[in-house]
């Protein structure tokens, strides 16, 4: 019975390592072996149902209870006496992150059925595979001429995001290895992922990418080589130059004139736009502190912007979307509770992986929460599923209690 315990648990491994490959290539794909993971974990469990315990802390506890909400909220406020409503992104991410947080527990409670440098060697080769791809892919579409990267995805922000994080993953993995050469390829890794999150023409990932590098790298290895910093300076700043006149003045150009047009009373403008999400979604939630349905907001806002206030009348058009904050798109929606949900899951995780020192968790989270406050990753399905995997593959570089 043994082996068949440790059989199940690399299984899941081995279906979860090619999800995370396949997430800029092939989302078909990377959803059906993500699904197919979490019913190998289910197994299992129940195998494993002797030595399932609630102690010590798992990260899977904040995932499963965002899900809960979720689907909470949904019952409460979006199931129609007709049935499911025509807007079920809710509760589709619901399914999704309360199913993930069954494969976060499994993966986290038994990780002990592989070892430390067993595991290290499969996610490189994970990461690694999914890289190549992703690049392969970005810069062959680049080479079409196309005017944003997207990959497989087809929503270049959304892209932009998860290549990052991957991205950074990868490096990780690089630098568990703890070889010079292997440290070159980090470096390399680096500068190419940011040339082709350049060529995504997304303003967050453009600003947040190398910083994150860098904080992945001072937690890595805590201190720093000038020769080589030096080095990577350079061929930074010599990417910078080769593309600041084609890709990089031309969105701090847009970012000036979209904050000049909103100073202005304009705010039909990407950025102009949110602006107006994020006042109205605030006023919602001030509002309605306990929450309301995606069609009593969309009536709320259209009153409000009659009103008296039309400056944010740019916001109506994505009402019945979401207000491209994560806090504030919950806040809007399901009130003080749902706020008060996601400082938990974000405040949580980041204080577990200081906590277990998983630099890989850290970095994950920190992005994640940093590229939410101009979207909404936790309803977009490829990234949705991304991240929760990521979570689960996280959870064996916590530092193990002794």
């Amino acid at each position: 019975m043994e082996k068949v315990k440790l059989r199940i648990y690399q299984l899941t491994l081995v279906l979860s390592f090619i999800s995370l490959a396949l997430v800029l290539v092939n989302s078909g794909k990377q959803r059906e072996f993500f699904y197919i993971a979490i019913y190998a974990s289910i197994i299992g469990l129940f195998c494993e149902y002797k030595k399932i315990t609630w102690r010590p802390f798992s990260i899977a506890l904040p995932i499963l209870l965002i899900g809960l909400l979720n689907l909470a909220w949904y019952m409460v406020y979006e199931y129609h006496t007709e049935g499911l409503n025509a807007y079920s992104d809710y509760l589709g991410s619901s399914k999704k992150i309360i199913l993930a947080s069954i494969l976060v527990f499994y993966i986290d409670r038994f990780k002990t059925y592989i070892t430390k440098e067993n595991f290290q060697k499969y996610f490189l080769y994970a990461t690694a595979t999914g890289f190549v791809l992703a690049t392969g892919y970005g810069l062959w579409q680049a080479s079409e001429g196309i005017t944003r990267v997207e990959m497989a995805i087809n929503r270049a922000t959304v892209s932009a995001y998860v290549y990052s994080v991957l991205s950074l993953a990868f490096v990780y993995s690089l630098y568990l290895q703890q070889n010079v050469k292997l440290y070159v390829v980090a470096g390399f890794t680096i500068l190419l992922s940011y040339l082709l999150i350049l060529m995504t023409g997304t303003r967050a990932a453009m600003g947040l990418y190398l910083i994150l590098a860098i904080v992945l790298t001072l937690y890595q290895f805590r201190k720093i080589h000038l020769k080589s910093t030096m080095i990577f300076l350079a061929i930074v700043a010599g990417i910078v130059i080769v593309s600041y006149k084609p890709l990089i003045s031309p969105k701090i150009a847009q970012t000036q004139t979209e904050i000049d047009d909103y100073q202005k009373g304009n705010d039909r403008t990407s950025l102009g736009a949110r602006f107006s999400m994020w006042s109205i979604g605030i006023q919602n939630g001030l509002a309605h502190p306990l929450g309301q349905s995606m069609e009593e907001r969309e009536t709320w806002s259209r009153n409000y912007v009659k009103e008296g206030h039309p400056q944010v009348a740019a916001a109506l058009g994505y009402i019945n979307i979401h207000l491209h904050n994560e806090m504030i798109e919950k806040y809007s929606l399901q009130g003080i509770p749902g706020l008060a949900v996601l400082l938990f899951f974000f405040a949580s995780m980041i204080y577990y992986a200081v906590s277990k020192k998983n630099a890989l968790l850290l970095t994950t989270m920190l992005l994640l929460l940093l590229y939410g406050l101009t979207d909404v990753i936790l309803l977009s399905s490829e990234a949705l599923i991304f991240f929760m995997t990521l979570f689960a593959l996280s959870t064996p570089f916590s530092q193990r209690n002794k």
